[in-house]
């Protein structure tokens, strides 16, 4: 009986000890990342870990990852925009206003919303966000003139040469960001 007690006992440290590590790289991995990500955008390394955690991608998060940071496109409205890439081929898109204490998320986009015949607002997409509709994935980024424009991928026929893209873009009207225009 002593012998199975004591085997259990290793096993169970084993695993929490795999656990452990597992989380302190993730923890790495995030670190590594943040550094890298204010490097190129601009902001600081605290500061792209804040609005990281708020866009729901902790320390511990495995999946998730950054796929673009644009901290100047949007400055007129003191906005961040942050692309978030999860698992699979999908992303979401999320805004940031920095106030004088912290960051907050003023709108955030999970799905594409249709025009007046959709039933889904914008941001109250499926779980898994704007996923790719062909071989190459979906992209967002900030314009100059302070709009986000999302592009996707389709492809309708597996034998066509050039592949169409679903272009959406939103303005800020002053409380969210809304889709003007849709070239399908």
């Amino acid at each position: 009986m002593s012998k199975s007690c004591c085997i259990a006992l290793l096993v169970w440290i084993g695993i929490a000890l795999a656990q452990t590590d597992a989380v302190r790289l993730l923890k790495e991995r995030h670190d590594r990342e943040d550094q890298s990500w204010a490097r190129k955008s601009g902001v600081s390394a605290i500061d792209v870990r804040a609005i990281r955690m708020i866009a729901g991608i902790s320390d511990t998060t495995g999946g998730a990852v950054i796929k673009n940071i644009d901290a100047n496109s949007l400055k007129q409205n003191n906005h961040i925009l942050l692309v978030e890439a999860g698992g699979g081929h999908c992303m979401r898109l999320h805004v940031f206003e920095h106030t004088p204490t912290a960051f907050k998320e003023v709108w955030s986009l999970g799905a594409i919303p249709r025009w007046s015949w959709s039933i889904t607002e914008a941001g109250k997409g499926s779980a898994e966000g704007i996923c790719r509709q062909g071989p190459r994935e979906p992209s967002a980024q900030a314009t100059p003139d302070g709009r986000i424009v999302v592009e996707v991928p389709v492809l309708l026929d597996p034998s066509q040469r050039t592949m169409p893209v679903n272009t959406y873009s939103f303005n800020w009207d002053g409380n969210k960001y809304v889709l003007q225009d849709e070239d399908r």
